[in-house]
């Protein structure tokens, strides 16, 4: 993913230096301001051969309405997506310091071998598969039409032009890759620190618990409040760390809210699009009375559907849990606070309220939105496949209604 990204033109950083951080490389910037160019620059050449020689869409003019906005809705959002990057690298390079910054202060609050090995990212490769899956399940509709488009056999110009849209779509979709990638860093980092809050908060109680049963004995005094000043401070610390994570959160869902935005759009109209020509190839009055060969089901297709629309399952119930990780953290933060003690320290009291009062302040600052028009959720998920399936209804009764 990081090799196609640069490919693009949609990522300008090197890999992780020796120090931990990354850097943006001019000529890879320059490489992308190039792509953009380009594209701007074939794209009219290319909606041009498709509209005058792909024999599919120019044998009925519902077809040929339906099936131009695809080609035009890919182009005017890689094109959306490719101004993003090359406009704003260095502000995804900025990101990207400081979320390999928040990494090693983890690593620092982790105390022991054991714990800090648990920072490894094994657990997420089941994404990792599905991710590549539905990339590479994504290209089955352009291997169809090269495969059985007789045009792309005779015509170079049509071959490349069908090549074009594909690399649009490959664009688009690494970079829906990349945002779910960082998606899933993060959520691994909160995911981390919930189980140190969650050990700061059991070893406050149990400090609790054995100063009970010292009670008298001065050394046990001097050593519980050692021991409350110490875990205040893992705590503030912690706070800190969970208050950096959260305004990462918000500016990456800020730098990719056009790409997320363009996404959510793109991905439910194909699934209308491809769903309508199924239906119009197998069922419609009108191709039978064009055609005297029964078509073949498109099996190619149908992988495509699939592959996208899984990866806008992943790219919906990514976001969704990290809402979720964010809840966690309040509902043990509330249980910590209801179960300590009243005669605890001071700092310790006042950390744990700083701490929830971050967080709720957090909550109703930032919303993980595609610009601010709606929250990526799992109730957004299902308001999309109701609009897919309305969508279409309404073009098969439409089809109904001129070809009667």
């Amino acid at each position: 993913i990081y090799v196609l990204s640069r490919l693009l033109g949609l990522m300008a950083a090197t890999m992780p230096q020796a120090n931990g951080g990354v850097r943006s490389v001019w000529h890879w910037r320059l490489y992308g301001y190039v792509v953009a160019v380009f594209v701007l620059c074939y794209a009219p050449h290319a909606i041009h051969m498709i509209y005058t020689r792909m024999h599919f869409l120019r044998q009925n003019r519902l077809l040929l309405i339906v099936g131009l906005q695809h080609y035009v809705l890919l182009l005017l959002s890689t094109f959306i997506m490719l101004y993003t990057h090359t406009t704003r690298q260095l502000c995804f390079v900025r990101w990207l310091n400081k979320l390999l910054s928040c990494r090693r202060q983890l690593q620092q609050l982790l105390h022991g071998a054991s714990t800090q090995h648990s920072l490894h990212t094994r657990h997420h490769l089941v994404v990792l598969c599905l991710l590549t899956v539905a990339i590479i399940g994504s290209s089955s509709h352009t291997m169809f039409i090269l495969i059985h488009d007789t045009m792309a056999h005779s015509s170079a110009a049509y071959f490349a032009s069908i090549v074009f849209f594909y690399g649009l779509q490959l664009g688009l979709q690494v970079c829906l890759a990349l945002y779910l990638l960082a998606l899933l860093l993060i959520s691994h980092l909160l995911h981390h620190c919930n189980l140190q809050l969650n050990r700061i908060l059991r070893d406050a109680l149990h400090t609790h618990r054995t100063h009970l049963a010292g009670w008298g004995m001065p050394q046990r005094w001097r050593l519980h409040a050692a021991q409350q000043h110490w875990l205040a401070l893992e705590l503030w610390r912690l706070w800190r760390l969970h208050g950096r994570l959260w305004r990462l959160s918000h500016q990456l869902c800020a730098l990719h809210s056009v790409q997320l935005l363009v996404f959510v759009l793109f991905a439910p109209f194909e699934c209308v699009i491809h769903g309508f020509f199924t239906y119009f190839v197998h069922f419609s009055r009108w191709f039978p009375r064009h055609n005297r060969e029964h078509p073949k089901f498109n099996a190619f297709g149908l992988l495509y559907l699939c592959s996208l629309f899984l990866q806008l399952v992943l790219v919906i119930t990514q976001t969704h849990r990290q809402r979720r990780l964010y809840c966690e953290t309040r509902r043990s933060l509330r249980s910590a606070a209801l179960a300590l003690p009243t005669d605890c320290s001071k700092a310790l009291r006042q950390t744990l309220e700083l701490y929830g009062l971050q967080l709720q302040l957090s909550e109703r600052i930032y919303k993980l939105s595609a610009c601010g028009l709606f929250e990526l959720n799992n109730g957004l998920l299902f308001g999309i496949m109701q609009a897919i399936i309305t969508y279409i209804i309404i073009l098969i009764q439409f089809d109904k209604i001129i070809y009667t």
